[in-house]
């Protein structure tokens, strides 16, 4: 069977990732994935690149929230149909690259500028089509309110680890990278029981963009039904989001600042190991780090330098 003609069966042995039924929200486990295997099969078979896939799902990501900002019934399902579109060519363009050899920090990069620049249209659209549609000026600044929290609660972790490769850059050290440490993709939580995290945890959930996108597929299905309460619930969505994002994107970042969270998940990826010379079989190695903690420099058995470090 010819690479660029393979079968489904050859393209899910291949292009589906580690764990992929566990890993992530419930939306692309259940749907985007699974069938994203069908884009992949034809984007393969048209000689569609991932980068082109991405382009994609931005260019449709930008066309759902122009549709939804003109404040149209008929607008507004179109931009939700084209949000759908975008995130399953989101699962396409990932999948094309693990077929084709081709995933790269390159295009991690490309998807990730793509989310947010997904992610503050939409949020800046659902004011906008409000403001459209009403007449009030007041809801262009809830559309603001929305992209502002949706970005910054999704450039939360982008932010800390551009802050890694800040020291990383201007340090002298050298770092042992402790692959895994700072935290591997887990099957999601579940939502807890007891104290704040049982009453912000939904509030968070409701944020993430897999969630939002259900939400407005339901204010897609009351446009359809009725025109009077589609509006009086897409004003309520609107306010809430307006309310609760940038608050919620607050307290994370003034939570990770004030626990030193940074710095923590930092100490748990890289430790600083120094210059190390192997002798002749790669047995014992001559630190000037003083990785046991001893007064001077000293021979020292890998095997002990290791779990040194995994004792830290």
């Amino acid at each position: 069977m010819s690479a660029n003609r393979p079968t489904l069966a050859q393209l899910r042995a291949v292009v589906q990732k580690g764990r992929h039924r566990e890993i992530g929200n419930w939306l692309a486990r259940r749907l985007g994935r699974p069938s994203a295997v069908y884009g992949t099969w034809l984007a393969v078979r048209l000689k569609i690149t991932a980068n082109q896939a991405t382009l994609a799902a931005l260019a449709a990501s930008l066309g759902g929230a122009a549709a939804i900002g003109t404040g149209g019934r008929g607008g507004f399902i179109v931009g939700v149909g084209l949000c759908h579109l975008a995130f399953w060519l989101d699962h396409v363009d990932g999948q094309i690259a693990r077929w084709r050899g081709t995933a790269s920090l390159d295009g991690v990069y490309y998807d990730y500028v793509m989310h947010h620049v997904a992610n503050l249209a939409l949020g800046f659209a659902l004011g906008f089509g409000l403001a459209a549609r009403t007449g009030g000026l007041f809801w262009a600044p809830v559309g603001f309110s929305i992209a502002l929290g949706w970005t910054i609660l999704s450039l939360h972790n982008d932010c800390r680890y551009k802050a890694f490769f800040q020291r990383l850059k201007s340090s002298s050290e050298r770092y042992r990278v402790a692959g895994g440490a700072g935290g591997r993709p887990a099957p999601p939580p579940s939502w807890p029981r007891r104290g704040r995290a049982a009453l912000t945890y939904p509030l968070y959930k409701a944020c993430e963009p897999h969630v939002v996108l259900v939400g407005l597929t339901a204010l897609a299905a009351l446009a359809v039904f009725d025109a009077r309460v589609w509006l009086a619930c897409w004003r309520g969505f609107a306010l809430a989001s307006a309310a609760v994002a940038p608050l919620l994107a607050a307290a994370r970042v003034a939570r990770s600042v004030s626990r030193g969270s940074t710095e923590a998940e930092f100490r748990a990826w890289f430790r600083p190991i120094g210059e190390f010379v192997a002798s002749a079989g790669d047995e014992c190695v001559v630190s000037r780090r003083r990785p046991l903690d001893t007064g001077r420099d000293a021979v020292v058995l890998r095997s002990a330098v290791d779990r040194s470090y995994e004792a830290a």
